[in-house]
Parts: C-alpha cells; structure tokens; sequence
C-alpha cells in the first residue's frame, strides 16, 4: 500500500497504466476512473453553496502548493465535482493519486 499522503506532487510524469491507476484507486475512496481512462473525478453534495465555495478554496490551496490543478464542477448551488488529469502527459498520473488522496482528507460539510 502507498501513501500518497505524505508525498509531494512531481515534476516529470508519465501517464500510470489503466491497471495501476485502478490498484490505487481502491486505497483512496469515493474516486473514479474516468470512462476515457485519462481523468480520475469525485462528487459530494454539500450542505449549501457557501459550504461547496469552501471546499473548492481548499482544495486549490492544496492544489497552489503542489502545483497540480484540478477542474471543478459546481452544479446546482451545492453539487461539486473535482476532476484531476495531468494534461502534458494526456492520462492520470502519480499526481492526480496523490491530489485526490490530500482531497478526500479535507473536511466537508455534506448535505
């Protein structure tokens, strides 16, 4: 088992093969592989949208000193979704494993 916890984002990746990207998939819940196999998504429906704007100030903190950037999708007032990818390298990569594992630690005011 990894822990992507206690890593930093790198600066040289390669896309992980799908089969990889699954086995660590299963050490960090509520995420999953994209259908093109390329992004790595989560959704959580907040308690409003004032609680939703928290989470995503959280995350791009997170997301600023790793150096790593997520999209964000804010449906419906309170409905995020946070989509990681490592764009140069057209796939998920080590860095999205570790943004998404720093994510799921984050407090979150759910409905």
């Amino acid at each position: 088992m990894n822990d992507w916890l206690n890593q930093s984002c790198q600066n040289r990746v390669t896309p992980m093969p799908i089969e990889e990207v699954k086995m660590a998939l299963r050490q960090i819940s509520g995420w999953t592989l994209g259908e093109d196999g390329k992004s790595i998504t989560s959704s959580w429906k907040m308690k409003d949208f004032s609680a939703a704007i928290n989470l995503v100030n959280e995350v791009a903190k997170i997301a600023e000193n790793e150096d790593h950037h997520p999209d964000f999708h804010l449906q419906g007032y309170r409905n995020i979704t946070i989509e990681f990818s490592t764009h140069s390298v057209s796939g998920v990569s080590v860095n999205d494993i570790i943004l998404a594992s720093k994510v799921n630690k984050i407090p979150k005011n759910l409905l």
